[in-house]
């Protein structure tokens, strides 16, 4: 790859301006983000061509109230019932006043007879409060002054909580707190593998600067689409993750080239030009497993597929051009600032401990890859009972507001309660309102369903809208069959032969047709990223057995990952309480997680070939290649599973699920695949691992790797054998 070497020598010549342009980048990216106005961060909600998604629109065009935001202030009086003239003096102001605040279309309260906001021990009630618009589009700073003024009237007997979309929303917080535990627990691994302080902070702050230009590019974007507040957070987590572990890489080849008598420019162009490529390759790989996530058409996954690849391109660019520009300029200052007592590594040799290792691994090859395999079959298990599901307010922290009024609503009026369902209907003619009367009475016959509102028409009669509160919580199997039920056959048997057009929406109906259409594209996606892996590998390698290896291999591993996952939390076996797999995980893990295992196996299997083509011996090449770089990616492993491991720690379940499966996908492949599956298969199949069928051997030749003879040789006579004339 000669212009991968040109490009190499030209980072390190114009060192000073490639500084320069990242300095520039980072000052225009952040100023341009700020003139904008900031990040407009909506959690939109969208995907093509689904029945509750027609009942929001027909619902937005029909009834401009109903389609704005729908929360609840909650209130339940230890002192006595709700209907307490003292307890309506509390509540009845701060009604008025939440009523008259920006953004808030109207306020419904409980003090009308016969209301049905009041619960049946009459200790809990609730007022509906309506946005002008959907929960999306509502300023955050509009929700928190709703909080606050309903909380205001909090008593010790008077205990008051909010929930809803638009409110959920609003009290979510940021990934700062959560990417700085990463950081700090990143900076300790990298300390502990270099033995460095310098050398630490060269992939921290590359990461960093990569992050922020990737942060600002990403609040541009939210201009033009919608990126959703998990979007940046999961997108921060991904790239400060692979950020750190691209830079690793390359500080890492650099201080090996100095150890081995290369000039700093020498070693910095040198590691781009060999770790370098690996980078390239690895990133783009990453990148377009991500973007391939916008072919479900779904905003949620869009919006966090193309946030990451933003972010995952810029650690990309900076590990390619700014690290190595600034490397040049440390030399063998890099080794500055040593920590007591540790030996500096990265030396590039084979360790005594690997080595045994891989020896071991070679003689019981078959054992090995048998026993692997097994355990990842075993930890995949629980897919097979995998329920889906969009985690609601009940799964929030404990403390926060959201999950109080949540349980006090299911409490006070059923778990249902916290999901109705939104029937909205076309009417053709007038008269056709007494279609849905009848409806009303058939669905409030079904023992699934709690209670359904009378229909309710707009001005023009030409459309009504009616709640169908169901008698079990949202995530419930038995609240997805209602909904199924009442498309496939309650409603069409109700509106046969009228002309009336029913849709079933609401947040409930979303989530549950969200869930069936990620299930029913998730095997062509699958089909299309492991293509796409196969045919870059096969290129790469020259080799057929390593990319269907691979394929396997990442299959194992998102399995057993989604298999631990659906352990935790699904059914609960580590304490927590029982809750669903988030719809997003699955298909989020199978994208970035191949993208990760994939860049093992191409820094892996690179130096493994790099040693083959050297001796052309199979099991050395495997033993000493796994061996060379075995301790590099294990170190990388760890800060991916500390960055991880960090988002477990979040309060929400998106971020605790994702956090957990990415680390663990991350364990398991770097520690029992790479060290010990990859290897015993490659043992096993000897020189097969190389072949290709003559049919394809036109394919071009692409090496990430410089073979071994033509690398100098260290001693003091290597400076001016070096080909790298920089």
């Amino acid at each position: 790859m000669w212009l991968m070497r040109a490009f190499a020598r030209w980072s390190v010549q114009r060192r000073g301006r490639v500084i320069g342009v990242w300095a520039a980048l980072i000052v225009l990216l952040a100023g341009g983000a700020a003139l904008s106005g900031g990040a407009d961060y909506r959690n939109g909600f969208s995907f093509p061509r689904s029945d509750s998604q027609a009942a929001q629109a027909l619902a937005r065009d029909a009834f401009p109230a109903v389609s704005g935001d729908v929360d609840r202030i909650v209130w339940h009086s230890s002192a006595g019932p709700v209907t307490d003239p003292a307890v309506r003096e509390q509540v009845q102001p701060m009604l008025q006043q939440v009523a008259a605040l920006p953004h808030v279309a109207s306020v419904a309260g409980p003090y009308t007879a016969g209301s049905p906001a009041v619960s049946q021990d009459g200790r809990t009630a609730f007022a509906t409060v309506t946005f002008d618009a959907p929960a999306a589009e509502v300023p955050k700073a509009a929700v928190a002054e709703v909080i606050d003024t309903a909380q205001a009237a909090r008593t010790a007997d008077l205990q008051v909580e909010l929930g809803g979309q638009a409110i959920e929303q609003s009290a979510s917080s940021g990934p700062g707190p959560l990417l700085a535990i990463g950081l700090a627990a990143s900076a300790l691994v990298l300390l502990v593998l270099f033995g460095s302080v310098t050398a630490m902070l060269m992939p921290l702050l590359t990461a960093l600067v990569a992050l922020g230009a990737g942060v600002s590019v990403n609040a541009l974007v939210t201009h033009v689409m919608d990126l959703g507040t998990s979007s940046e957070a999961i997108a921060s987590m991904i790239a400060l993750g692979v950020g750190v572990d691209y830079s690793l890489f390359i500080v890492s080849r650099f201080r090996a080239l100095l150890a081995e008598g290369r000039t700093p420019r020498q070693a910095a162009a040198g590691a781009v030009n060999t770790s370098g490529r690996a980078v390239l390759f690895a990133g783009g790989i990453v990148v377009l497993a991500l973007l391939v996530l916008l072919l479900f058409g779904v905003s949620i996954t869009s919006g966090i597929a193309v946030a990451a690849a933003v972010e995952v391109f810029f650690t990309m660019a900076a590990a390619l051009t700014l690290l190595p520009a600034v490397l040049s300029l440390l030399g063998h200052r890099v080794n500055s600032l040593r920590v007591p007592g540790r030996r500096l590594t990265g030396s590039g040799g084979v360790s005594p401990r690997m080595a045994a290792w891989a020896r071991l691994v070679q003689r019981h090859r078959w054992l090995a890859a048998s026993g692997v395999a097994a355990v990842m079959l075993v930890l995949a298990l629980p897919v097979l009972t995998l329920h889906q599901g969009n985690p609601d307010a009940g799964t929030d922290p404990p403390a926060s507001t959201t999950h109080k009024a949540y349980h006090l609503l299911a409490d006070g009026f059923g778990p249902g309660f916290n999901g109705p369902l939104q029937l909205v209907a076309t009417l053709p003619e007038p008269s056709d309102a007494a279609v849905l009367t009848d409806l009303a009475k058939t669905i409030g016959n079904d023992p699934a369903v709690a209670s359904v509102s009378p229909p309710r028409t707009n001005p023009a009669r030409t459309a009504a809208v009616l709640s169908v509160t169901p008698a079990t919580s949202p995530q419930a199997t038995a609240t997805a069959d209602l909904v199924h039920r009442l498309r496939d056959a309650v409603i069409p048997r109700a509106t046969a032969g009228s002309g009336v057009a029913v849709h079933v929406g609401g947040p409930t109906a979303s989530f549950i047709d969200l869930s069936s259409l990620l299930g029913s594209r998730l095997l062509p996606f699958v089909a299309v990223v492991l293509a796409i892996g196969f045919v870059l590998l096969l290129v790469l390698f020259r080799s057929l057995a390593i990319p269907l290896t691979a394929a396997v291999v990442n299959l194992l591993s998102i399995g057993a990952a989604l298999g631990v996952v659906g352990f935790v939390f699904q059914h609960g076996w580590t304490g927590l309480p029982p809750a669903p797999v988030s719809f997003a995980v699955p298909v989020m893990m199978f994208a970035i997680v191949f993208g990760l295992s994939t860049d093992y196996q191409v820094f892996l299997l690179t130096r493994v070939q790099e040693e083959y083509l050297g001796h052309r011996d199979n099991s050395r090449a495997v033993r000493e290649g796994t061996g060379r770089v075995s301790g590099v990616i294990t170190g990388a492993a760890v800060i991916m599973i500390a960055v991880f491991g960090s988002f477990a720690l979040g309060g929400q379940l998106l971020f605790q699920q994702i956090g957990i499966g990415f680390a663990v996908a991350v364990a398991l492949d770097a520690f029992l695949l790479r060290l010990v599956l990859v290897p015993a298969v490659m043992h096993i199949l000897g020189d097969r691992n190389w072949r290709l069928p003559g049919v394809l051997n036109r394919l071009p030749r692409i090496h990430l790797e410089e073979a071994p003879a033509a690398r100098p040789a260290a001693g003091p006579d290597a400076k001016a054998r070096a080909d790298a004339d920089v």
